[in-house]
């Protein structure tokens, strides 16, 4: 196998690829554009991994193409067979530059051919493609990868990892200071620790997300001015929820511009041309601009007492490799992490999945998983992504658990247990939820803060089948959680960890038994008959 250097499709060099874990650095092109050509057998090869796959393909394309930036994705793909067994994994350390990844199946040679093109500017440093080869599990391969990379200093404040509550599916933008209050009360009550304010604080349309609304819905977007019809004294209001045992946040999406806000008369002609939802994406590489923008958002900061910022739609700046922004967008976002954090250094500061990546991890404090309302499969799916690209140790937000309000009570447990692959987060209406919805909820938040140790710090273990997740564990060194989600699976999962106490959550539709385990309902009380029901769980 080797890995050829290529200049305007002809190879310049050619390093062999000999050992099962090869790094090869390569200097990239004077002309700021570096392709590289790998050609990989297909032998005992049914499926591929990249970035932007939330669940394993369980498939061999005849193309596949995966592209990342600084600040969407980033720069690998895997290769494996039914087991889940690594076959081929291919990764880059150049996680601030543009990057396309093609892959195309010759039938003749039974090969894959990878065309690697990454934009540097040019005079940059060398960067390390690292093809591995290892006979393990594809997940690994993430961890070898990252074990390559410059590792940064992090900090994550302690209010990270406490459950969050969130107004966004609830209410979307039709929110008031007395309806927060009046939930946050309930909130605090029920054992969550942070407050989210999503979209809608700042203007005063009082509207939900429907097919009428959503063609104009960020128009007004960008001055980051408070509304005074729905925040009144809103220093005092922020004051009175954390009276309440709970941190205020409030969300932002830096690079949306509004067609109707002020800030895009101020900076026209420095957004990308396509509109839509009602505004522009700004181009991060008009810096003057950039500096006007970060400036509003860290002066919410100092002008009220938040504990920080949601940071949404960062991926909005899409890779090219044609019109590269990695590096100038990654210094906007360090920039701005930086000047939220100004004033408070413990200040939190949220990120969605599409930038939850290595390359991000200095810059926020928490990584929160994609829109999934009503679906706990895809917050499961999609919360175990984000675990095996960026590792163990950083807190990993599920998003909102929401619910039908007739929902079936294993069901309403089951979105409790899968957010639990990260750290729990809800937006339903407090003021309707019933008193049995509480219990569930107050349960499963008791059994996160009581386990909290093993969540935040134990080894997560991830294990595909197929073409999604069987089941998740969480090594602690005082006990260990399995997240089950395939029921055929329940000895492999409990066997293949040693830690005691040993709790199965029961993430699956059947009831669940194992020989000497006691079991628990939904609201964490004793079943007599020792099958914990779907929504329930098993202590070993």
């Amino acid at each position: 196998m080797q890995l050829e250097l290529l200049k305007n499709g002809e190879r310049q060099s050619a390093s062999a690829v000999a050992s099962e874990f090869e790094i090869i650095t390569v200097t990239p092109q004077a002309e700021g554009r570096t392709e590289l050509r790998l050609k990989i057998p297909i032998i005992d090869l049914q499926g591929y991994w990249t970035p932007a796959d939330r669940t394993p393909n369980a498939r061999i394309n005849w193309v596949i193409q995966a592209e990342s930036t600084v600040q969407r994705n980033f720069p690998f793909i895997s290769f494996f067979n039914s087991a889940q067994m690594n076959r081929c994994s291919v990764g880059l350390d150049c996680i601030y530059d543009d990057v396309a990844i093609t892959a195309k199946m010759n039938q003749e040679t039974c090969d894959y051919e990878l065309l690697i093109i990454v934009t540097a500017p040019a005079g940059s440093e060398p960067f390390k493609v690292i093809v591995n080869r290892r006979d393990q599990l594809w997940t690994r391969c993430l961890a070898d990868w990252r074990n390559e990379l410059k590792q940064p200093e992090l900090h994550f404040p302690e209010a990270a990892w406490h459950p969050v509550f969130c107004t966004w599916y609830a209410v979307h933008a039709a929110v008031t200071a007395p309806w927060v209050e009046e939930t946050a009360r309930e909130a605090a009550r029920l054992g969550f620790g942070t407050y989210i304010i999503d979209d809608g604080w700042c203007f005063d349309d009082m509207k939900r997300v429907s097919p009428e609304t959503i063609g104009t819905w960020y128009e007004m977007i960008g001055d980051w001015d408070v509304s005074e019809k729905k925040f009144p004294e809103f220093e005092k209001h922020i004051r009175r929820v954390q009276d309440m045992g709970l941190k205020y946040m409030v969300w932002v999406t830096p690079f949306l511009i509004g067609l109707k806000s002020r800030l895009y008369r101020e900076i026209e002609g420095c957004m990308f041309a396509k509109s839509a939802e009602g505004c522009q994406v700004f181009n991060t590489a008009n810096v003057d601009a950039g500096r006007i923008i970060i400036d509003k958002l860290a002066s919410l900061m100092e002008k009220y007492p938040l504990d920080g910022l949601k940071v949404d739609f960062l991926d909005s700046v899409l890779p090219s490799i044609d019109d590269p922004h990695g590096r100038i967008t990654r210094r906007f976002i360090e920039d701005l992490s930086n000047a939220i954090r100004n004033g408070n250094a413990e200040a939190l500061i949220e990120f969605r999945q599409n930038y939850a990546t290595f390359g991000m991890l200095p810059y926020a404090t928490q990584f929160r998983a994609g829109d999934v309302p009503f679906d706990f499969i895809d917050n499961f799916q999609r919360l175990a992504q984000i675990r095996i690209s960026i590792g163990d140790g950083v807190p990993v937000h599920a998003d909102p658990v929401y619910w039908h309000p007739r929902e079936t009570t294993a069901n309403i447990s089951r979105h409790m247990i899968a957010s639990l692959v990260g750290v729990p987060m809800l937006s339903m209406d407090l003021n309707k939820v019933s008193e049995s919805e509480k219990r569930i909820i107050a349960h499963w938040l008791g059994f996160y803060k009581e386990h909290l140790e093993t969540f935040s710090q134990g080894k997560w273990d991830i294990r595909y089948g197929a073409a999604a997740v069987n089941w998740i564990a969480a090594n602690g060194a005082k006990s260990r959680i399995v997240i089950l989600s395939e029921p055929h699976c329940l000895a492999e999962a409990v066997t293949a960890g040693g830690t005691e106490p040993q709790y199965v959550l029961n993430l699956t539709a059947e009831a669940l038994a194992h020989p000497g385990a006691r079991a628990f309902d939904c609201f964490g009380q004793a079943v007599e008959d020792g099958a914990a029901p779907s929504g329930g769980y098993l202590q070993l």
